[in-house]
């Protein structure tokens, strides 16, 4: 039985926030009493009309709606925003659901870390489309960021060690890559899935291999542990003088999941958000599988 009070999630113009809000209530069986609702103000056209129909559902419902906006250009203040806006209301709360279909990754973190940090019972929910975009995603990579409270231990006379979940956007890791550049990189391709440019996109990253000296080994982000073991296989074998490790996720949102766990078993291993300077108003539509799990 699914028991969760309190839903986290983050706009987006994406068919799947809509429809994925809708499936959510339809899940739980206590029923969601309070929706805090995060999205970015440089978006704010975009997600204006699916926002509006969300808060007619919660209104239909009698579901406190929470709408909070934060700046894609100013991770420190996104950091205080999201955490006092979760403080306020965590205490009451008795179970939390996160969605993270379309939440960006860095506010994931933000949000696991606060909850780990007060203890409080979480699930995340993920909500794939029903089928993305014909053209571009991504594009025009921005500087990449370490993760507030989650940036590890870096030693500065240390090799550096840079593993990275790919997506469908191959200048975000080429991004990564000539930011960091690393001792040691490591790239994880998704091995299968639903959609129909995955395997295309994902051999795509054999350039890397020959460009950067990358090792490119394979996970499925959509199997029991979110490629768990597949990450934790080459973390495993990174030789100790190796000390500085920092991981990406890149590629499906669920492995946001698995590195956010296996950051908090090593701590000195430090999470780093790439972001973007454009997204497709045509990224994805519709709305897929549903995958859930315990943080």
């Amino acid at each position: 039985m699914n028991n969760s009070d309190l839903l986290i999630t983050f706009a987006s113009w994406e068919d799947r926030f809509r429809l994925g809000f809708d499936r959510n209530l339809e899940m739980e069986k206590i029923g969601i009493r309070k929706s805090l609702v995060f999205y970015f103000g440089r978006y704010a056209d975009r997600t204006e009309e699916n926002r509006q129909k969300v808060a007619k559902v919660c209104e239909e419902k009698h579901i406190e709606y929470i709408l909070v906006e934060l700046d894609i250009d100013k991770p420190a203040d996104n950091w205080r925003t999201v955490l006092e806006s979760i403080d306020k209301i965590l205490s009451k709360s008795k179970e939390i659901l996160i969605d993270i279909s379309t939440m960006p990754r860095e506010i994931i973190w933000y949000v696991l870390w606060m909850v780990e940090q007060n203890n409080v019972k979480a699930r995340y929910i993920y909500h794939s489309p029903g089928e993305y975009g014909d053209d571009w995603l991504s594009r025009d990579p921005r500087a990449p960021r370490l993760i507030y409270k989650l940036s590890g231990i870096a030693s500065p006379s240390a090799k550096t060690v840079l593993i990275v979940t790919a997506g469908y956007d191959l200048q975000r890791v080429r991004r990564l890559l000539n930011w960091y550049e690393p001792n040691k990189s490591m790239i994880g391709v998704q091995s299968e899935s639903q959609f129909r440019r995955n395997d295309e996109a994902m051999a795509e990253y054999n350039i890397l291999e020959k460009e950067y000296g990358c090792e490119i080994f394979e996970l499925d982000a959509f199997s029991e542990d979110l490629g768990m073991e597949a990450i934790r296989e080459k973390l495993e074998k990174i030789d100790s003088s190796y000390n500085n490790i920092i991981m990406g996720s890149l590629g499906p949102k669920l492995t946001a999941i698995t590195l956010y766990k296996l950051q908090r078993q090593k701590e000195e291993i430090g999470l780093v958000y790439a972001p973007s300077n454009q997204f497709n108003e045509n990224y994805s539509t519709g709305i897929g599988k549903c995958f859930e799990g315990t943080v």
